[in-house]
């Protein structure tokens, strides 16, 4: 499969664009082909193209933060910007990770190929596939043996839930929904923060593609996690419809029980009305609703209570903003603490 010249010509040109890149089934060798055939005459030909798209961005291309911090750069990854780096990886290495793949999606169950069927039309993040790494901490993170295709309970759910908040006739505030996941959600969720400083600087690139010592970094299953967590936090904020709530508690996504949202710092029960409202018609500059990460981020998190997961993350209100600033949770509940006891008139 000799594509590399027609990568390498894509990614320095003046501006990147991906449709240089995806006619490539010529080139496929017999095998490769005939798994392409296969997965063509099961979608349409808008889904093939996508398919086509995202096979191509995730097996061969890394898209970095420029010198400057200030935006990113579709690159190979074997750039010589990745010259002793654990994210390069050779043309051949590459390859490898697009056999394996293809032939993944190739043999892949009637209803895991439908499920990712409805991920390519409810994507998020352009080229989108549910690719992750296995391990953040291998010696080179981009090899076929360090890469899988991931379509298990979880990953699902954040396909169903996609699916179910750009369906209006079950969902009345999909609006909201879509407004929130399209903006802020997408944002928080998927992309790195900017910091100009350190050995790691970062600024709006892909979690999963900084590098993997970042405290900015995490793999993609995590970030559809915190996405799904998110999306259900605003179905348990009070005062969402009901029906909604119905809906997805018919689905599973949504347990029978369960106690509505609070903001993590004030305690305060976070209201549909008031968040709704926010979304439909923000103030530039300001927002009565933030995501936020209950701990600051580390780079090395073994439980998920530091780093970048649904476990650390949650809706907090403008208030509750305002109060943690940086502390992490058990800073601010001792500041809260310290405040009550030397601030007797409070007590009632």
């Amino acid at each position: 499969m000799d594509f590399k010249p027609i990568l390498d010509a894509a990614v320095s040109s003046a501006r990147f664009k991906i449709g240089a890149c995806i006619e490539f089934e010529g080139y496929l060798e017999p095998t490769q082909r005939h798994e392409c055939n296969v997965i063509k005459q099961k979608l349409t030909a808008k889904e093939f193209k996508a398919f086509k798209r995202s096979i191509i961005r995730n097996s061969f291309l890394i898209e970095l933060v420029n010198d400057k911090v200030t935006s990113t750069k579709v690159e190979t990854h074997w750039s010589r910007r990745l010259d002793d780096d654990v994210r390069y990886s050779s043309y051949e290495t590459c390859v490898e990770i697009f056999k394996k793949l293809l032939n993944k999606i190739a043999n892949l169950s009637t209803e895991d190929f439908s499920m990712l069927k409805e991920f390519f039309k409810h994507t998020v993040v352009p080229y989108e596939m549910p690719f992750d790494y296995i391990d953040r901490s291998a010696s080179s993170i981009h090899t076929a043996q360090n890469v899988d295709l991931y379509l298990n309970d979880e990953i699902k759910d954040c396909i169903t839930m996609r699916k179910f908040i750009h369906d209006t006739q079950r969902n009345p505030a999909s609006e909201v929904f879509q407004t929130i996941l399209s903006d802020k959600i997408k944002v928080k969720t998927y992309l790195t923060d900017r910091a100009q400083t350190g050995d790691y600087k970062t600024n709006r690139e892909k979690r999963w593609e900084a590098h993997p010592r970042s405290v900015q970094y995490a793999l993609r299953r995590n970030c559809m996690k915190i996405e799904t967590k998110l999306l259900l936090q605003i179905a348990m904020f009070e005062g969402c419809d009901m029906g909604l709530v119905y809906n997805l508690q018919r689905d599973g996504l949504l347990s029978d029980s369960f106690e509505y949202c609070k903001c993590p710092i004030t305690g305060d029960n976070i209201q549909y009305d008031e968040f709704a409202k926010d979304a439909l018609h923000p103030t530039h500059g300001k927002s009565k609703f933030q995501v936020g990460h209950l701990n600051p981020l580390k780079a090395l998190d073994t439980d998920g209570a530091n780093g970048h997961t649904a476990d650390n993350i949650s809706w907090i209100s403008e208030n509750g903003n305002r109060i943690q600033g940086s502390l992490s949770m058990d800073e601010v509940d001792a500041l809260l603490k310290r405040i009550y006891r030397n601030r007797p008139e409070l007590h009632e």
